[in-house]
């Protein structure tokens, strides 16, 4: 018997995110018949469309998971009958499943570069790594360069007492990056003499210091929002922390517990929420604002495009006034885009990080023109001396000079904002405190100052949830925005403020 090759595959109403049986009985009473049971896959036999019946002209379907009755499902289904399906059963779409990952800038991407090119290991180098009283800190990532575009160098994680052992093919570094995960400033050097055995120590985050974020919005002197704003945050999860208040919301990864809206333990969820709403020992650009944490993310691994599609569809259900999506991937995608669509006839606006490909195309879902997408900008000054921050500086510089794009952010004409996304101190599960870069951080501060000021128009916020609504909101939004000087590809409109004190 012939090998078969299944791949998961997302079922769409041709024009909608769900069908009236009025408008097509037949596809919506196909659709209805596929349902998981009891949260467990479901296979199905479905009749093949042929002009001579044969008994074996039957389709197996897995029914893996199901939005609505009439709605989009999640199903497995071979490579090769994937074409007889296809005639079958007309008035669908069918849409590959795909993963998005965070768009934060990771270490990840440098470390397995690395790790890749590796040549000729000899000679030992012990780097110690530890805080301002020489205690050594574990589980931190150290990378090091010998030649940076080439890929080649060493890099590991440090053990218990802060150590980490190499091996380089020369002792002449032509960069280091150290990455904490938390509690900690990175740390970068360039064109460093290596010796065999080094100590660097790394600066702890101090909760008042003013980074990009506290530079461009004084977060503790801002009055909490006065008008009810519900922000959905779809993510890793979101907490537990002591300075963020969680209204509910829920997991969306099939096969996890549904109540478990918490991070996963990646803790970018939780950044993501901090630059929204913290209110305690560091506040947020929108304290006051109601959170919803809609987790995607399995621990470790991509969020499929169902997951979230199941997130907006919740978010849609909650009434959520603005959605934060600090992911991405390359490529276009119709079934995510089918229900931002949806969410914005719903009166809810999405906002969407542009990426961090090193000024690449702006990633999907950024792109989609119901979106709005987020650059990520810094300003010299507002990271310490030797973070991993300084490696970010590039053109194009603002009107002020000390203003700058990432180096790491997306750019292109589907740019609508830019907002500070370079050295981001928020909040880390456990009650702990990250710093962060990244578009995934611009995303939030330009979402929750939008949530500020649409809180000021109550009049907009409590009009009937549709597209007007939609349309209303960015129109007040695009009356609060101020040109930064970097030019439309790099920050689309400008940058959000609420008030003319924003520093320009």
């Amino acid at each position: 018997m012939k090998k078969q090759h299944t791949d998961n595959y997302i079922l769409l109403p041709v024009t909608q995110t769900r069908i009236s049986p009025v408008d097509s009985p037949r596809v919506a009473d196909f659709l209805s018949k596929l349902q998981p049971t009891n949260q467990r896959p479901a296979f199905v036999n479905l009749n093949v469309r042929s002009k001579l019946k044969q008994p074996e002209d039957e389709i197996l379907v897995e029914v893996l998971d199901s939005i609505h009755d009439e709605g989009a499902k999640l199903i497995r289904i071979s490579k090769e009958e994937l074409p007889t399906f296809r005639f079958s059963y007309p008035g669908l779409r069918i849409i590959p499943e795909k993963f998005y990952r965070p768009a934060v800038c990771s270490k990840e991407k440098i470390k397995i570069q690395v790790q890749t090119k590796q040549t000729r290991l000899s000679t030992p180098l012990c780097i110690k790594v530890t805080d301002q009283k020489n205690q050594g800190i574990a589980d931190i990532s150290v990378v090091v360069f010998t030649d940076f575009f080439s890929g080649k160098g060493a890099s590991g994680i440090t053990d218990k007492n802060g150590v980490v052992n190499l091996k380089m093919n020369s002792m002449q570094a032509e960069r280091i990056y150290i990455y904490p995960d938390h509690s900690y400033w990175g740390y970068f050097k360039k064109n460093i003499k290596l010796n065999s055995n080094m100590q660097i120590k790394l600066q702890p985050i101090a909760l008042n210091y003013k980074d990009a974020l506290r530079y461009f919005y004084d977060t503790a002197k801002l009055p909490p929002i006065n008008h009810k704003v519900k922000i959905g945050v779809i993510d890793t999860g979101i907490g537990p922390h002591k300075d963020l208040k969680v209204s509910g919301g829920k997991n969306l990864v099939r096969g996890e517990n549904e109540a478990d809206y918490y991070d996963n333990g990646e803790g970018h969820g939780t950044h993501v929420g901090g630059i929204i709403s913290a209110a305690g020992n560091i506040y947020g650009v929108a304290a006051g604002a109601e959170i919803m944490s809609y987790r995607v993310f399995p621990k470790g691994e991509g969020a499929s495009n169902f997951d979230i599609m199941k997130a907006i569809n919740q978010a849609i259900e909650d009434q959520c006034d603005l959605l934060n999506m600090s992911l991405g991937e390359a490529l276009d995608d119709e079934a995510i885009t089918s229900y931002i669509r949806e969410a914005f006839n719903t009166g809810i606006l999405c906002f969407a990080a542009n990426g961090n490909d090193n000024r690449s195309p702006v990633n999907f879902p950024a792109a989609y023109s119901l979106s709005i997408g987020v650059s990520a900008m810094g300003r010299k000054g507002t990271f310490p001396t030797n973070s991993i921050e300084t490696s970010t500086i590039d053109a194009p510089y603002g009107t002020d000079k000390n203003n700058f794009i990432a180096d790491f952010s997306n750019v292109g004409t589907e740019t609508d904002l830019t907002a500070p996304g370079v050295g981001i101190i928020s909040t880390y599960p456990n009650d702990k405190y990250a710093v962060m870069d990244g578009t995934s951080m611009a995303c939030p501060a330009a979402a929750g100052m939008a949530a500020r000021i649409l809180a000021s128009y109550p009049e907009i916020l409590d009009l009937p949830r549709n597209q007007a609504r939609s349309e209303e909101m960015v129109k007040i939004l695009s009356m609060h925005i101020k040109i930064l000087g970097f030019g439309a590809n790099f920050e689309g409109k400008g940058m959000l403020y609420q008030n003319d004190e924003i520093h320009s």
